[in-house]
């Protein structure tokens, strides 16, 4: 039976204001967004979002049908999905068991979409597998997408050749209608009419379109618009680094997915995939790993009891790490102090994932001490709070940090990698009276000794501390206002140079008058020994 010539009606355009851009349609889960068709070779854009091998990257159009963002990224190309390729061989055999291209070139069509008939090549029902007709169905045929809207006289071959016998019909505002004669079995043709959860929302707003053209899915009979729920194994979506359910998959430059955690440590160590040893110094210099949004779609959809545990699990992690008492993390390297500046060169990559994890967490905060002999570090330090922080491509980081409250150290643990421990914070004890009376004008000539020391030093000694600590800070009316003293005393303390084991015992001490006296003898040092 020779196919039905096409018809294709368009009526003249009535008077009336511009129609709205027609939505895009919305494919099946397992659909390609661009072609609309099963997901064939399956290809994981920059984005996170899954295409044929023939739409993706190189494909017809640049950008991604769904979020508009660029397909190809640094280090992207045009690998399959290994794991959605898996799952679609399994979940949609179709009578065919070769994967190949077709026989005309081009574009590699699936076998479970053969004729029925036994011909080779690709058949009608396959040429219009998920095809939703009145949808902008290509980036590259987006104009031709809005001379439809508009009622414009010809129909874009592109959209004619996925109805091919069809009779097709628009009318402005009336919709798209396909009608097949499936009397002779060689067309297994499903009709679908979507949700119009787009048009109910258009008129909630009180927006009229008299140009939106009616929604129609049209799919074939062996290509599932989801997985069979027969063929789901959860086993299949487990992370290979940390043997549990995917959370948050992100799939390589090279095919492979993995949890983005997991991912991330990996490349904290060697910037290579951690199955293929595939080079990802590209991908590690983005430092974005978007979600593959499929893998996220089936495993919430189809496993939600299982994803509800995992993200309880991720959630619970999470709330441990966010503990600034217990387990805190400690950076060991110098002596930090409250409310001076403290930037970092973060290259280890035990401390690269520790860093990254104080940010995921919102805390942004971590501790740090100094290497003490014997202990790995210090019994005393300072908490560091993370104010900006800057990537370098080969994952190195520079971290801008300032002081915080001071601790001691109660308990030392390690966790993936880095030290921890549980902390005690300190406040200074505060005296009154006689005691007040005493300390106050110490105090002054402790300030007035530091500042004629700072005013005495060469210039580009004073500028590079400014540029670095900043001024020197004023006189506080009340000098046991902050919980860890005058401010002025912790900025010199930073600048002078002074032993770390000095350093400890001065952040220790709780008494504002010991930390003068100290202060004091090596004021008088530094003015019997000027630095030139």
């Amino acid at each position: 039976m020779e196919p039905v010539p096409e018809q294709v009606q368009v009526s003249e355009p009535e008077p009336g204001p511009t129609p709205l851009p027609v939505p895009r349609p919305r494919p099946g889960m397992l659909a390609c967004p661009l072609c609309l068709r099963l997901l064939w070779e399956p290809v994981t854009a920059a984005c996170g979002h899954s295409l044929c091998r023939g739409c993706g990257p190189g494909g017809p159009s640049p950008r991604c049908p769904v979020c508009r963002e660029p397909l190809v990224g640094p280090g992207w190309g045009s690998r399959v999905n290994v794991l959605l390729r898996g799952l679609l061989h399994n979940w949609c055999p179709g009578p065919g068991t070769e994967l190949g291209p077709s026989p005309g070139g081009g574009r590699s069509q699936p076998p479970h979409c053969a004729p029925d008939d036994g011909q080779s090549g690709p058949s009608p029902a396959e040429e219009t597998v998920g095809v939703q007709v009145a949808g902008d169905r290509l980036d590259n045929l987006e104009l031709e997408c809005r001379r439809i809207t508009e009622g414009v006289e010809n129909l874009s071959l592109a959209a004619t050749d996925c109805v091919q016998g069809a009779g097709v019909s628009l009318t402005q505002g009336a919709g798209v209608s396909l009608t097949q004669d499936v009397s002779s079995g060689q067309w297994p043709i499903v009709l679908q009419p979507m949700e119009k959860e787009t048009t109910n929302k258009l008129s909630a707003e009180g927006l009229s379109n008299p140009g939106y053209v009616e929604e129609t899915v049209v799919s074939c009979s062996h290509c599932p618009q989801s997985v069979p729920p027969a063929l789901l194994n959860i086993s299949d979506f487990d992370c290979s680094l940390c043997t549990r359910l995917l959370f948050e998959p992100v799939t390589t430059p090279c095919g492979h997915t993995f949890c983005r955690k997991c991912v991330e440590r990996c490349l904290d160590y060697r910037p290579r995939c951690p199955l293929c040893k595939e080079d990802l110094r590209k991908f590690l210099q983005q430092r974005q790993y978007p979600v593959t949004q499929l893998l996220n779609s089936i495993i919430t959809v189809y496993f939600p009891t299982e994803f509800a545990e995992r993200k309880l699990l991720n959630e619970r992690e999470m709330a441990e790490l966010s503990n600034l008492t217990s387990n805190v993390a400690i950076f060991v390297c110098t002596v930090a102090f409250p409310g001076s500046p403290c930037p970092l060169h973060v290259f280890e990559p035990r401390y690269r994932l520790m860093i990254r994890q104080c940010l995921e967490t919102g805390t942004k905060t971590f501790g740090m001490c100094v290497y003490e002999p014997g202990k790995i570090f210090a019994d005393y330090g300072c908490m560091l709070k993370i104010r900006g922080s800057e990537d370098l491509p080969d994952g190195r980081s520079l971290i801008d940090t300032v002081g915080g409250r001071r601790f001691k150290v109660l308990r030392r643990s390690r966790r993936d990698g880095y030290n921890t421990a549980d902390v005690e914070y300190l406040e200074d004890k505060r005296v009154e009276g006689e005691e007040l009376t005493r300390l106050l004008p110490f105090h002054n000539r402790v300030y007035e000794q530091a500042r004629d020391w700072f005013d005495h030093l060469p210039s580009r000694f004073q500028e590079q501390i400014t540029g670095h600590h900043g001024s020197m800070p004023d006189q506080e009316e009340n000098i046991q206002a902050s919980q860890d003293g005058p401010r002025w005393l912790w900025w010199l303390l930073a600048i002078v140079p002074m032993d770390p084991a000095l350093q400890t015992v001065v952040l220790s001490s709780t008494s504002l008058n010991e930390r003068l006296i100290h202060l004091q003898r090596v004021l008088e040092y530094l003015a019997q020994n000027p630095i030139q």
